[in-house]
């Protein structure tokens, strides 16, 4: 690890030091922010240059100590490691509504008597989306569907939330501070009152997501949905008609998300995102799978790792996922556009892990890290796939306090292989289900991480 030690006289020279580093081939580089009173850097003067660094983090690892987490995006954090022994800190009564203020180095010694405390935003410990799964049923019948390992066990035939019930979860939503709701299914297209609650999620000031696998998608409702969807989530399993009819159990269903996405775009939808479940066939035709893609006027491509419901052991290897990382990144670099693993991967499954970082968006946005489900059952649980009833939709707090939340937020789960690695924050060691349904143990190594490559 390459230390630099970063003040207010020497920051300025930060980019030119880092592009020496570069050059020669350093794999880890930390960014140690020192100093006290007026010597301690600007934060809000170096973000942005910070940020920038951080685009070369799929060639070597980028860490950040003695620097709080409220100054930096939430994409960002998880490259900060706990201060130095020789840092001190300051916090004021705000910083103890803060989801991190236990693990925050907080600011320098005298921060706030030379530059204010402006800077100074606490992160809420709260959810940062509630998915609500709106609708059991689907008129698509994808095998690898999650829906089947929860509410859907025994079938989608029962009555899903009903409106007014629906509405009082939304309310509930803005009034504990929740930025953003998902509407999700099943199909949630199938429910004629969906626009009328989409309308409402917005005029309360939500941002608004749909997943919808595009089936129901006309001129008519697209246009229903411009001013008042902000992203939206399109499945797309394959580039042939034929192969995605024998996958979803729909004809002409690439057709008709093909149609979706320009539409969506058309009526100017802020985001249009495609997601893929990862399969070996797709891994074997990632080039005639991305040129399909980057055909359309989508915004973003993200990968899914298959969640199994059973023990069966994963296709999946350290080879396939090197061919998937590798091709990512070409995507990225020559179409400009995000391309990500939108799921919990262990990052040492190859023996690149600032690769994997680079591309992943690791364990950190699911399983209760960060988000919560409400099913078509009433049930809040930590995740789409997780069956676990862990409170009331009307009560999204306590919920989100529960046990094993607290556990999961807290990386108390985590393998005591991954306890020192650097990236276990957005990591997380991978899938926690994905251990448990290998092992029966929450704490167990996920069964594709390779502790060889940490």
């Amino acid at each position: 690890m390459t230390t630099i030690k970063i003040n207010r006289q020497n920051s300025i020279q930060l980019p030119y030091a880092i592009e020496i580093l570069y050059r020669t081939g350093v794999k880890d580089i930390e960014l140690e922010f020192c100093g006290q009173g007026n010597e301690a850097v600007s934060f809000s003067q170096i973000t942005e240059t910070v940020y920038k660094i951080l685009d070369y983090e799929s060639k070597f690892g980028i860490w950040l100590r003695n620097i709080p987490f409220c100054v930096m995006n939430e994409n960002s954090i998880d490259h900060i490691l706990p201060p130095t022994k020789d840092f001190i800190g300051e916090k004021t009564d705000l910083c103890r509504s803060c989801r991190y203020f236990d693990t925050c180095s907080g600011f320098p010694r005298g921060y706030f008597k030379n530059y204010g405390d402006e800077e100074l935003s606490p992160i809420k410990d709260i959810p940062s989306e509630i998915m609500i799964e709106i609708e059991s049923r689907c008129n698509f019948n994808c095998s690898f569907c999650f829906n089947k390992i929860s509410f859907a066990q025994k079938g989608r035939n029962f009555r899903s939330i009903d409106t007014n019930y629906a509405k009082k979860i939304i309310k509930h939503l803005v009034k504990i501070g929740i930025p953003s709701v998902r509407f999700t299914g099943g199909e949630p297209l199938l429910r004629s009152d969906l626009i009328d609650l989409i309308c409402y999620a917005k005029d309360l000031g939500l941002y608004v997501t749909l997943n919808t696998n595009a089936s129901l998608i006309t001129t008519v409702m697209a246009k229903k949905f411009k001013g008042i969807v902000d992203n939206v989530l399109i499945s797309i399993e394959s580039y042939d008609d034929e192969k995605e009819k024998k996958i979803t159990g729909f004809p002409y269903a690439l057709k008709k998300k093909e149609e979706a996405v320009n539409l969506l775009k058309q009526e100017g939808i802020t985001t249009v995102r495609v997601g893929t479940v990862i399969t070996k066939e797709l891994i074997d035709n990632l080039d005639k799978m991305g040129n399909f893609i980057f055909n359309l006027p989508s915004d973003e491509w993200e990968f899914y790792r298959p969640i199994n419901h059973t023990k069966k052991k994963s296709f999946l290897t350290s080879k396939l996922i090197e061919i998937l990382a590798e091709k990512i990144i070409y995507w990225r670099e020559k179409e400009d556009k995000k391309v990500s693993i939108a799921n919990a991967i262990p990052f040492c499954a190859i023996k690149d892990l600032n690769k994997m970082n680079s591309i992943c968006r690791g364990g950190f946005p699911e399983e209760g890290h960060n988000r919560l489900v409400i099913d078509s059952r009433n049930f809040v649980k930590p995740y789409y796939f997780i069956d676990k009833n862990i409170g009331s939709p009307l009560n999204i707090l306590k919920a989100w306090h529960h046990p094993f939340i607290e556990k999961m937020k807290n990386l108390n789960f985590l393998p005591k292989e991954c306890q020192n690695c650097n990236f276990r924050f957005k990591c997380c060691g991978g899938s926690r289900y994905a251990a448990k349904l290998a092992s029966n143990d929450w704490k167990a190594p996920d069964p594709l991480a390779d502790y060889k490559n940490l």
